[in-house]
């Protein structure tokens, strides 16, 4: 894990995203690395307990239109487990000073996206809290604190709990 994680880091370096989409490399295999429904990553069976080497996993992770989820490089690829959403979204604060508006939510890779059309927010099928769609194929989870954030500031329009971000509606109920 150790060679892997150093040939990472010096191809993945700063805060911000990496160009994930644009890299094509082939399936190098699998990897025993799983992120489990509460968002916690495991290596081989231990929980993954740094920090920053889940963000810098986080943030080079994609799903692909298989169904399944990748760590991509630009020369590696590999194909890892994902028991739920693959991120969670750790906070969220509203920022009013724009024109519009808007909830930005911090997620666990160590990014910020603001909730928007481009970052819906949607219900868990399954009853299990809301969720965001975010690059790459992937989504975030809520964290009990950020859905509870975010629910302290909605309103009933239309027979439905509702919050509005970036000028668009999402519905709570």
């Amino acid at each position: 894990m150790t060679g892997f994680y150093d040939r990472l880091h010096r191809q993945v370096k700063g805060g911000k995203a990496p160009p994930v989409s644009e890299w094509s490399p082939q399936l190098s295999g699998d990897i025993d690395i799983v992120i489990d429904a509460n968002g916690n990553w495991f290596h081989e069976g231990s929980k993954i307990q740094r920090a920053a080497l889940v963000a810098l996993f986080a943030k080079i992770l994609r799903r692909e239109h298989d169904g399944e989820y990748y760590l991509v490089t630009p020369v590696e690829k590999w194909r890892i487990r994902v028991e739920g959403h693959a991120l969670i979204v750790d906070t969220i604060t509203h920022d009013a000073n724009g024109a519009q508006p808007v909830w930005i939510a911090e997620v666990n890779n160590g990014l910020s996206y603001p909730i928007s059309e481009n970052y819906p927010l949607r219900l868990d099928e399954r009853g299990q809290g809301a969720y965001m769609g975010l690059p790459n194929g992937l989504t975030a989870r809520l964290s009990r604190n950020a859905w509870y954030h975010l629910c302290d500031s909605a309103y009933e329009f239309n027979g439905s709990v509702v919050v509005e971000s970036a000028g668009t509606v999402f519905r709570l109920s």
